[in-house]
């Protein structure tokens, strides 16, 4: 059931992530500028969810859940998004 839930919430974000680079209503460049309260959200969820699902993986060892690895693979995905968009440079 958990399983589930955590792909839902990883979709979500990503079409939630979606919706917000579309709608375009945000200075990008500097995280230094005011954001909406929209995006403060999408970005504490883009960063708590993946913490979350790796704790489900490692407290679940023992059964290999796919779901959980899609989901995580979606919140890469999600956080690929977010530092494109905000032109963040890791590299």
């Amino acid at each position: 059931m958990k399983d589930k839930i955590y792909l839902g919430l990883s979709i979500l974000l990503i079409f939630a992530l979606f919706l917000a680079i579309v709608s375009g209503d945000v200075t990008v460049g500097v995280l230094d500028n005011t954001l909406p309260y929209h995006w403060i959200a999408l970005l504490i969820f883009c960063l708590l969810l993946p913490i979350l699902n790796v704790a489900e993986i490692i407290i679940n060892r023992d059964s290999w859940n796919v779901l959980y690895w899609i989901a995580l693979l979606l919140n890469a995905v999600a956080i690929f998004f977010v530092t494109r968009f905000f032109k963040i440079e890791l590299l």
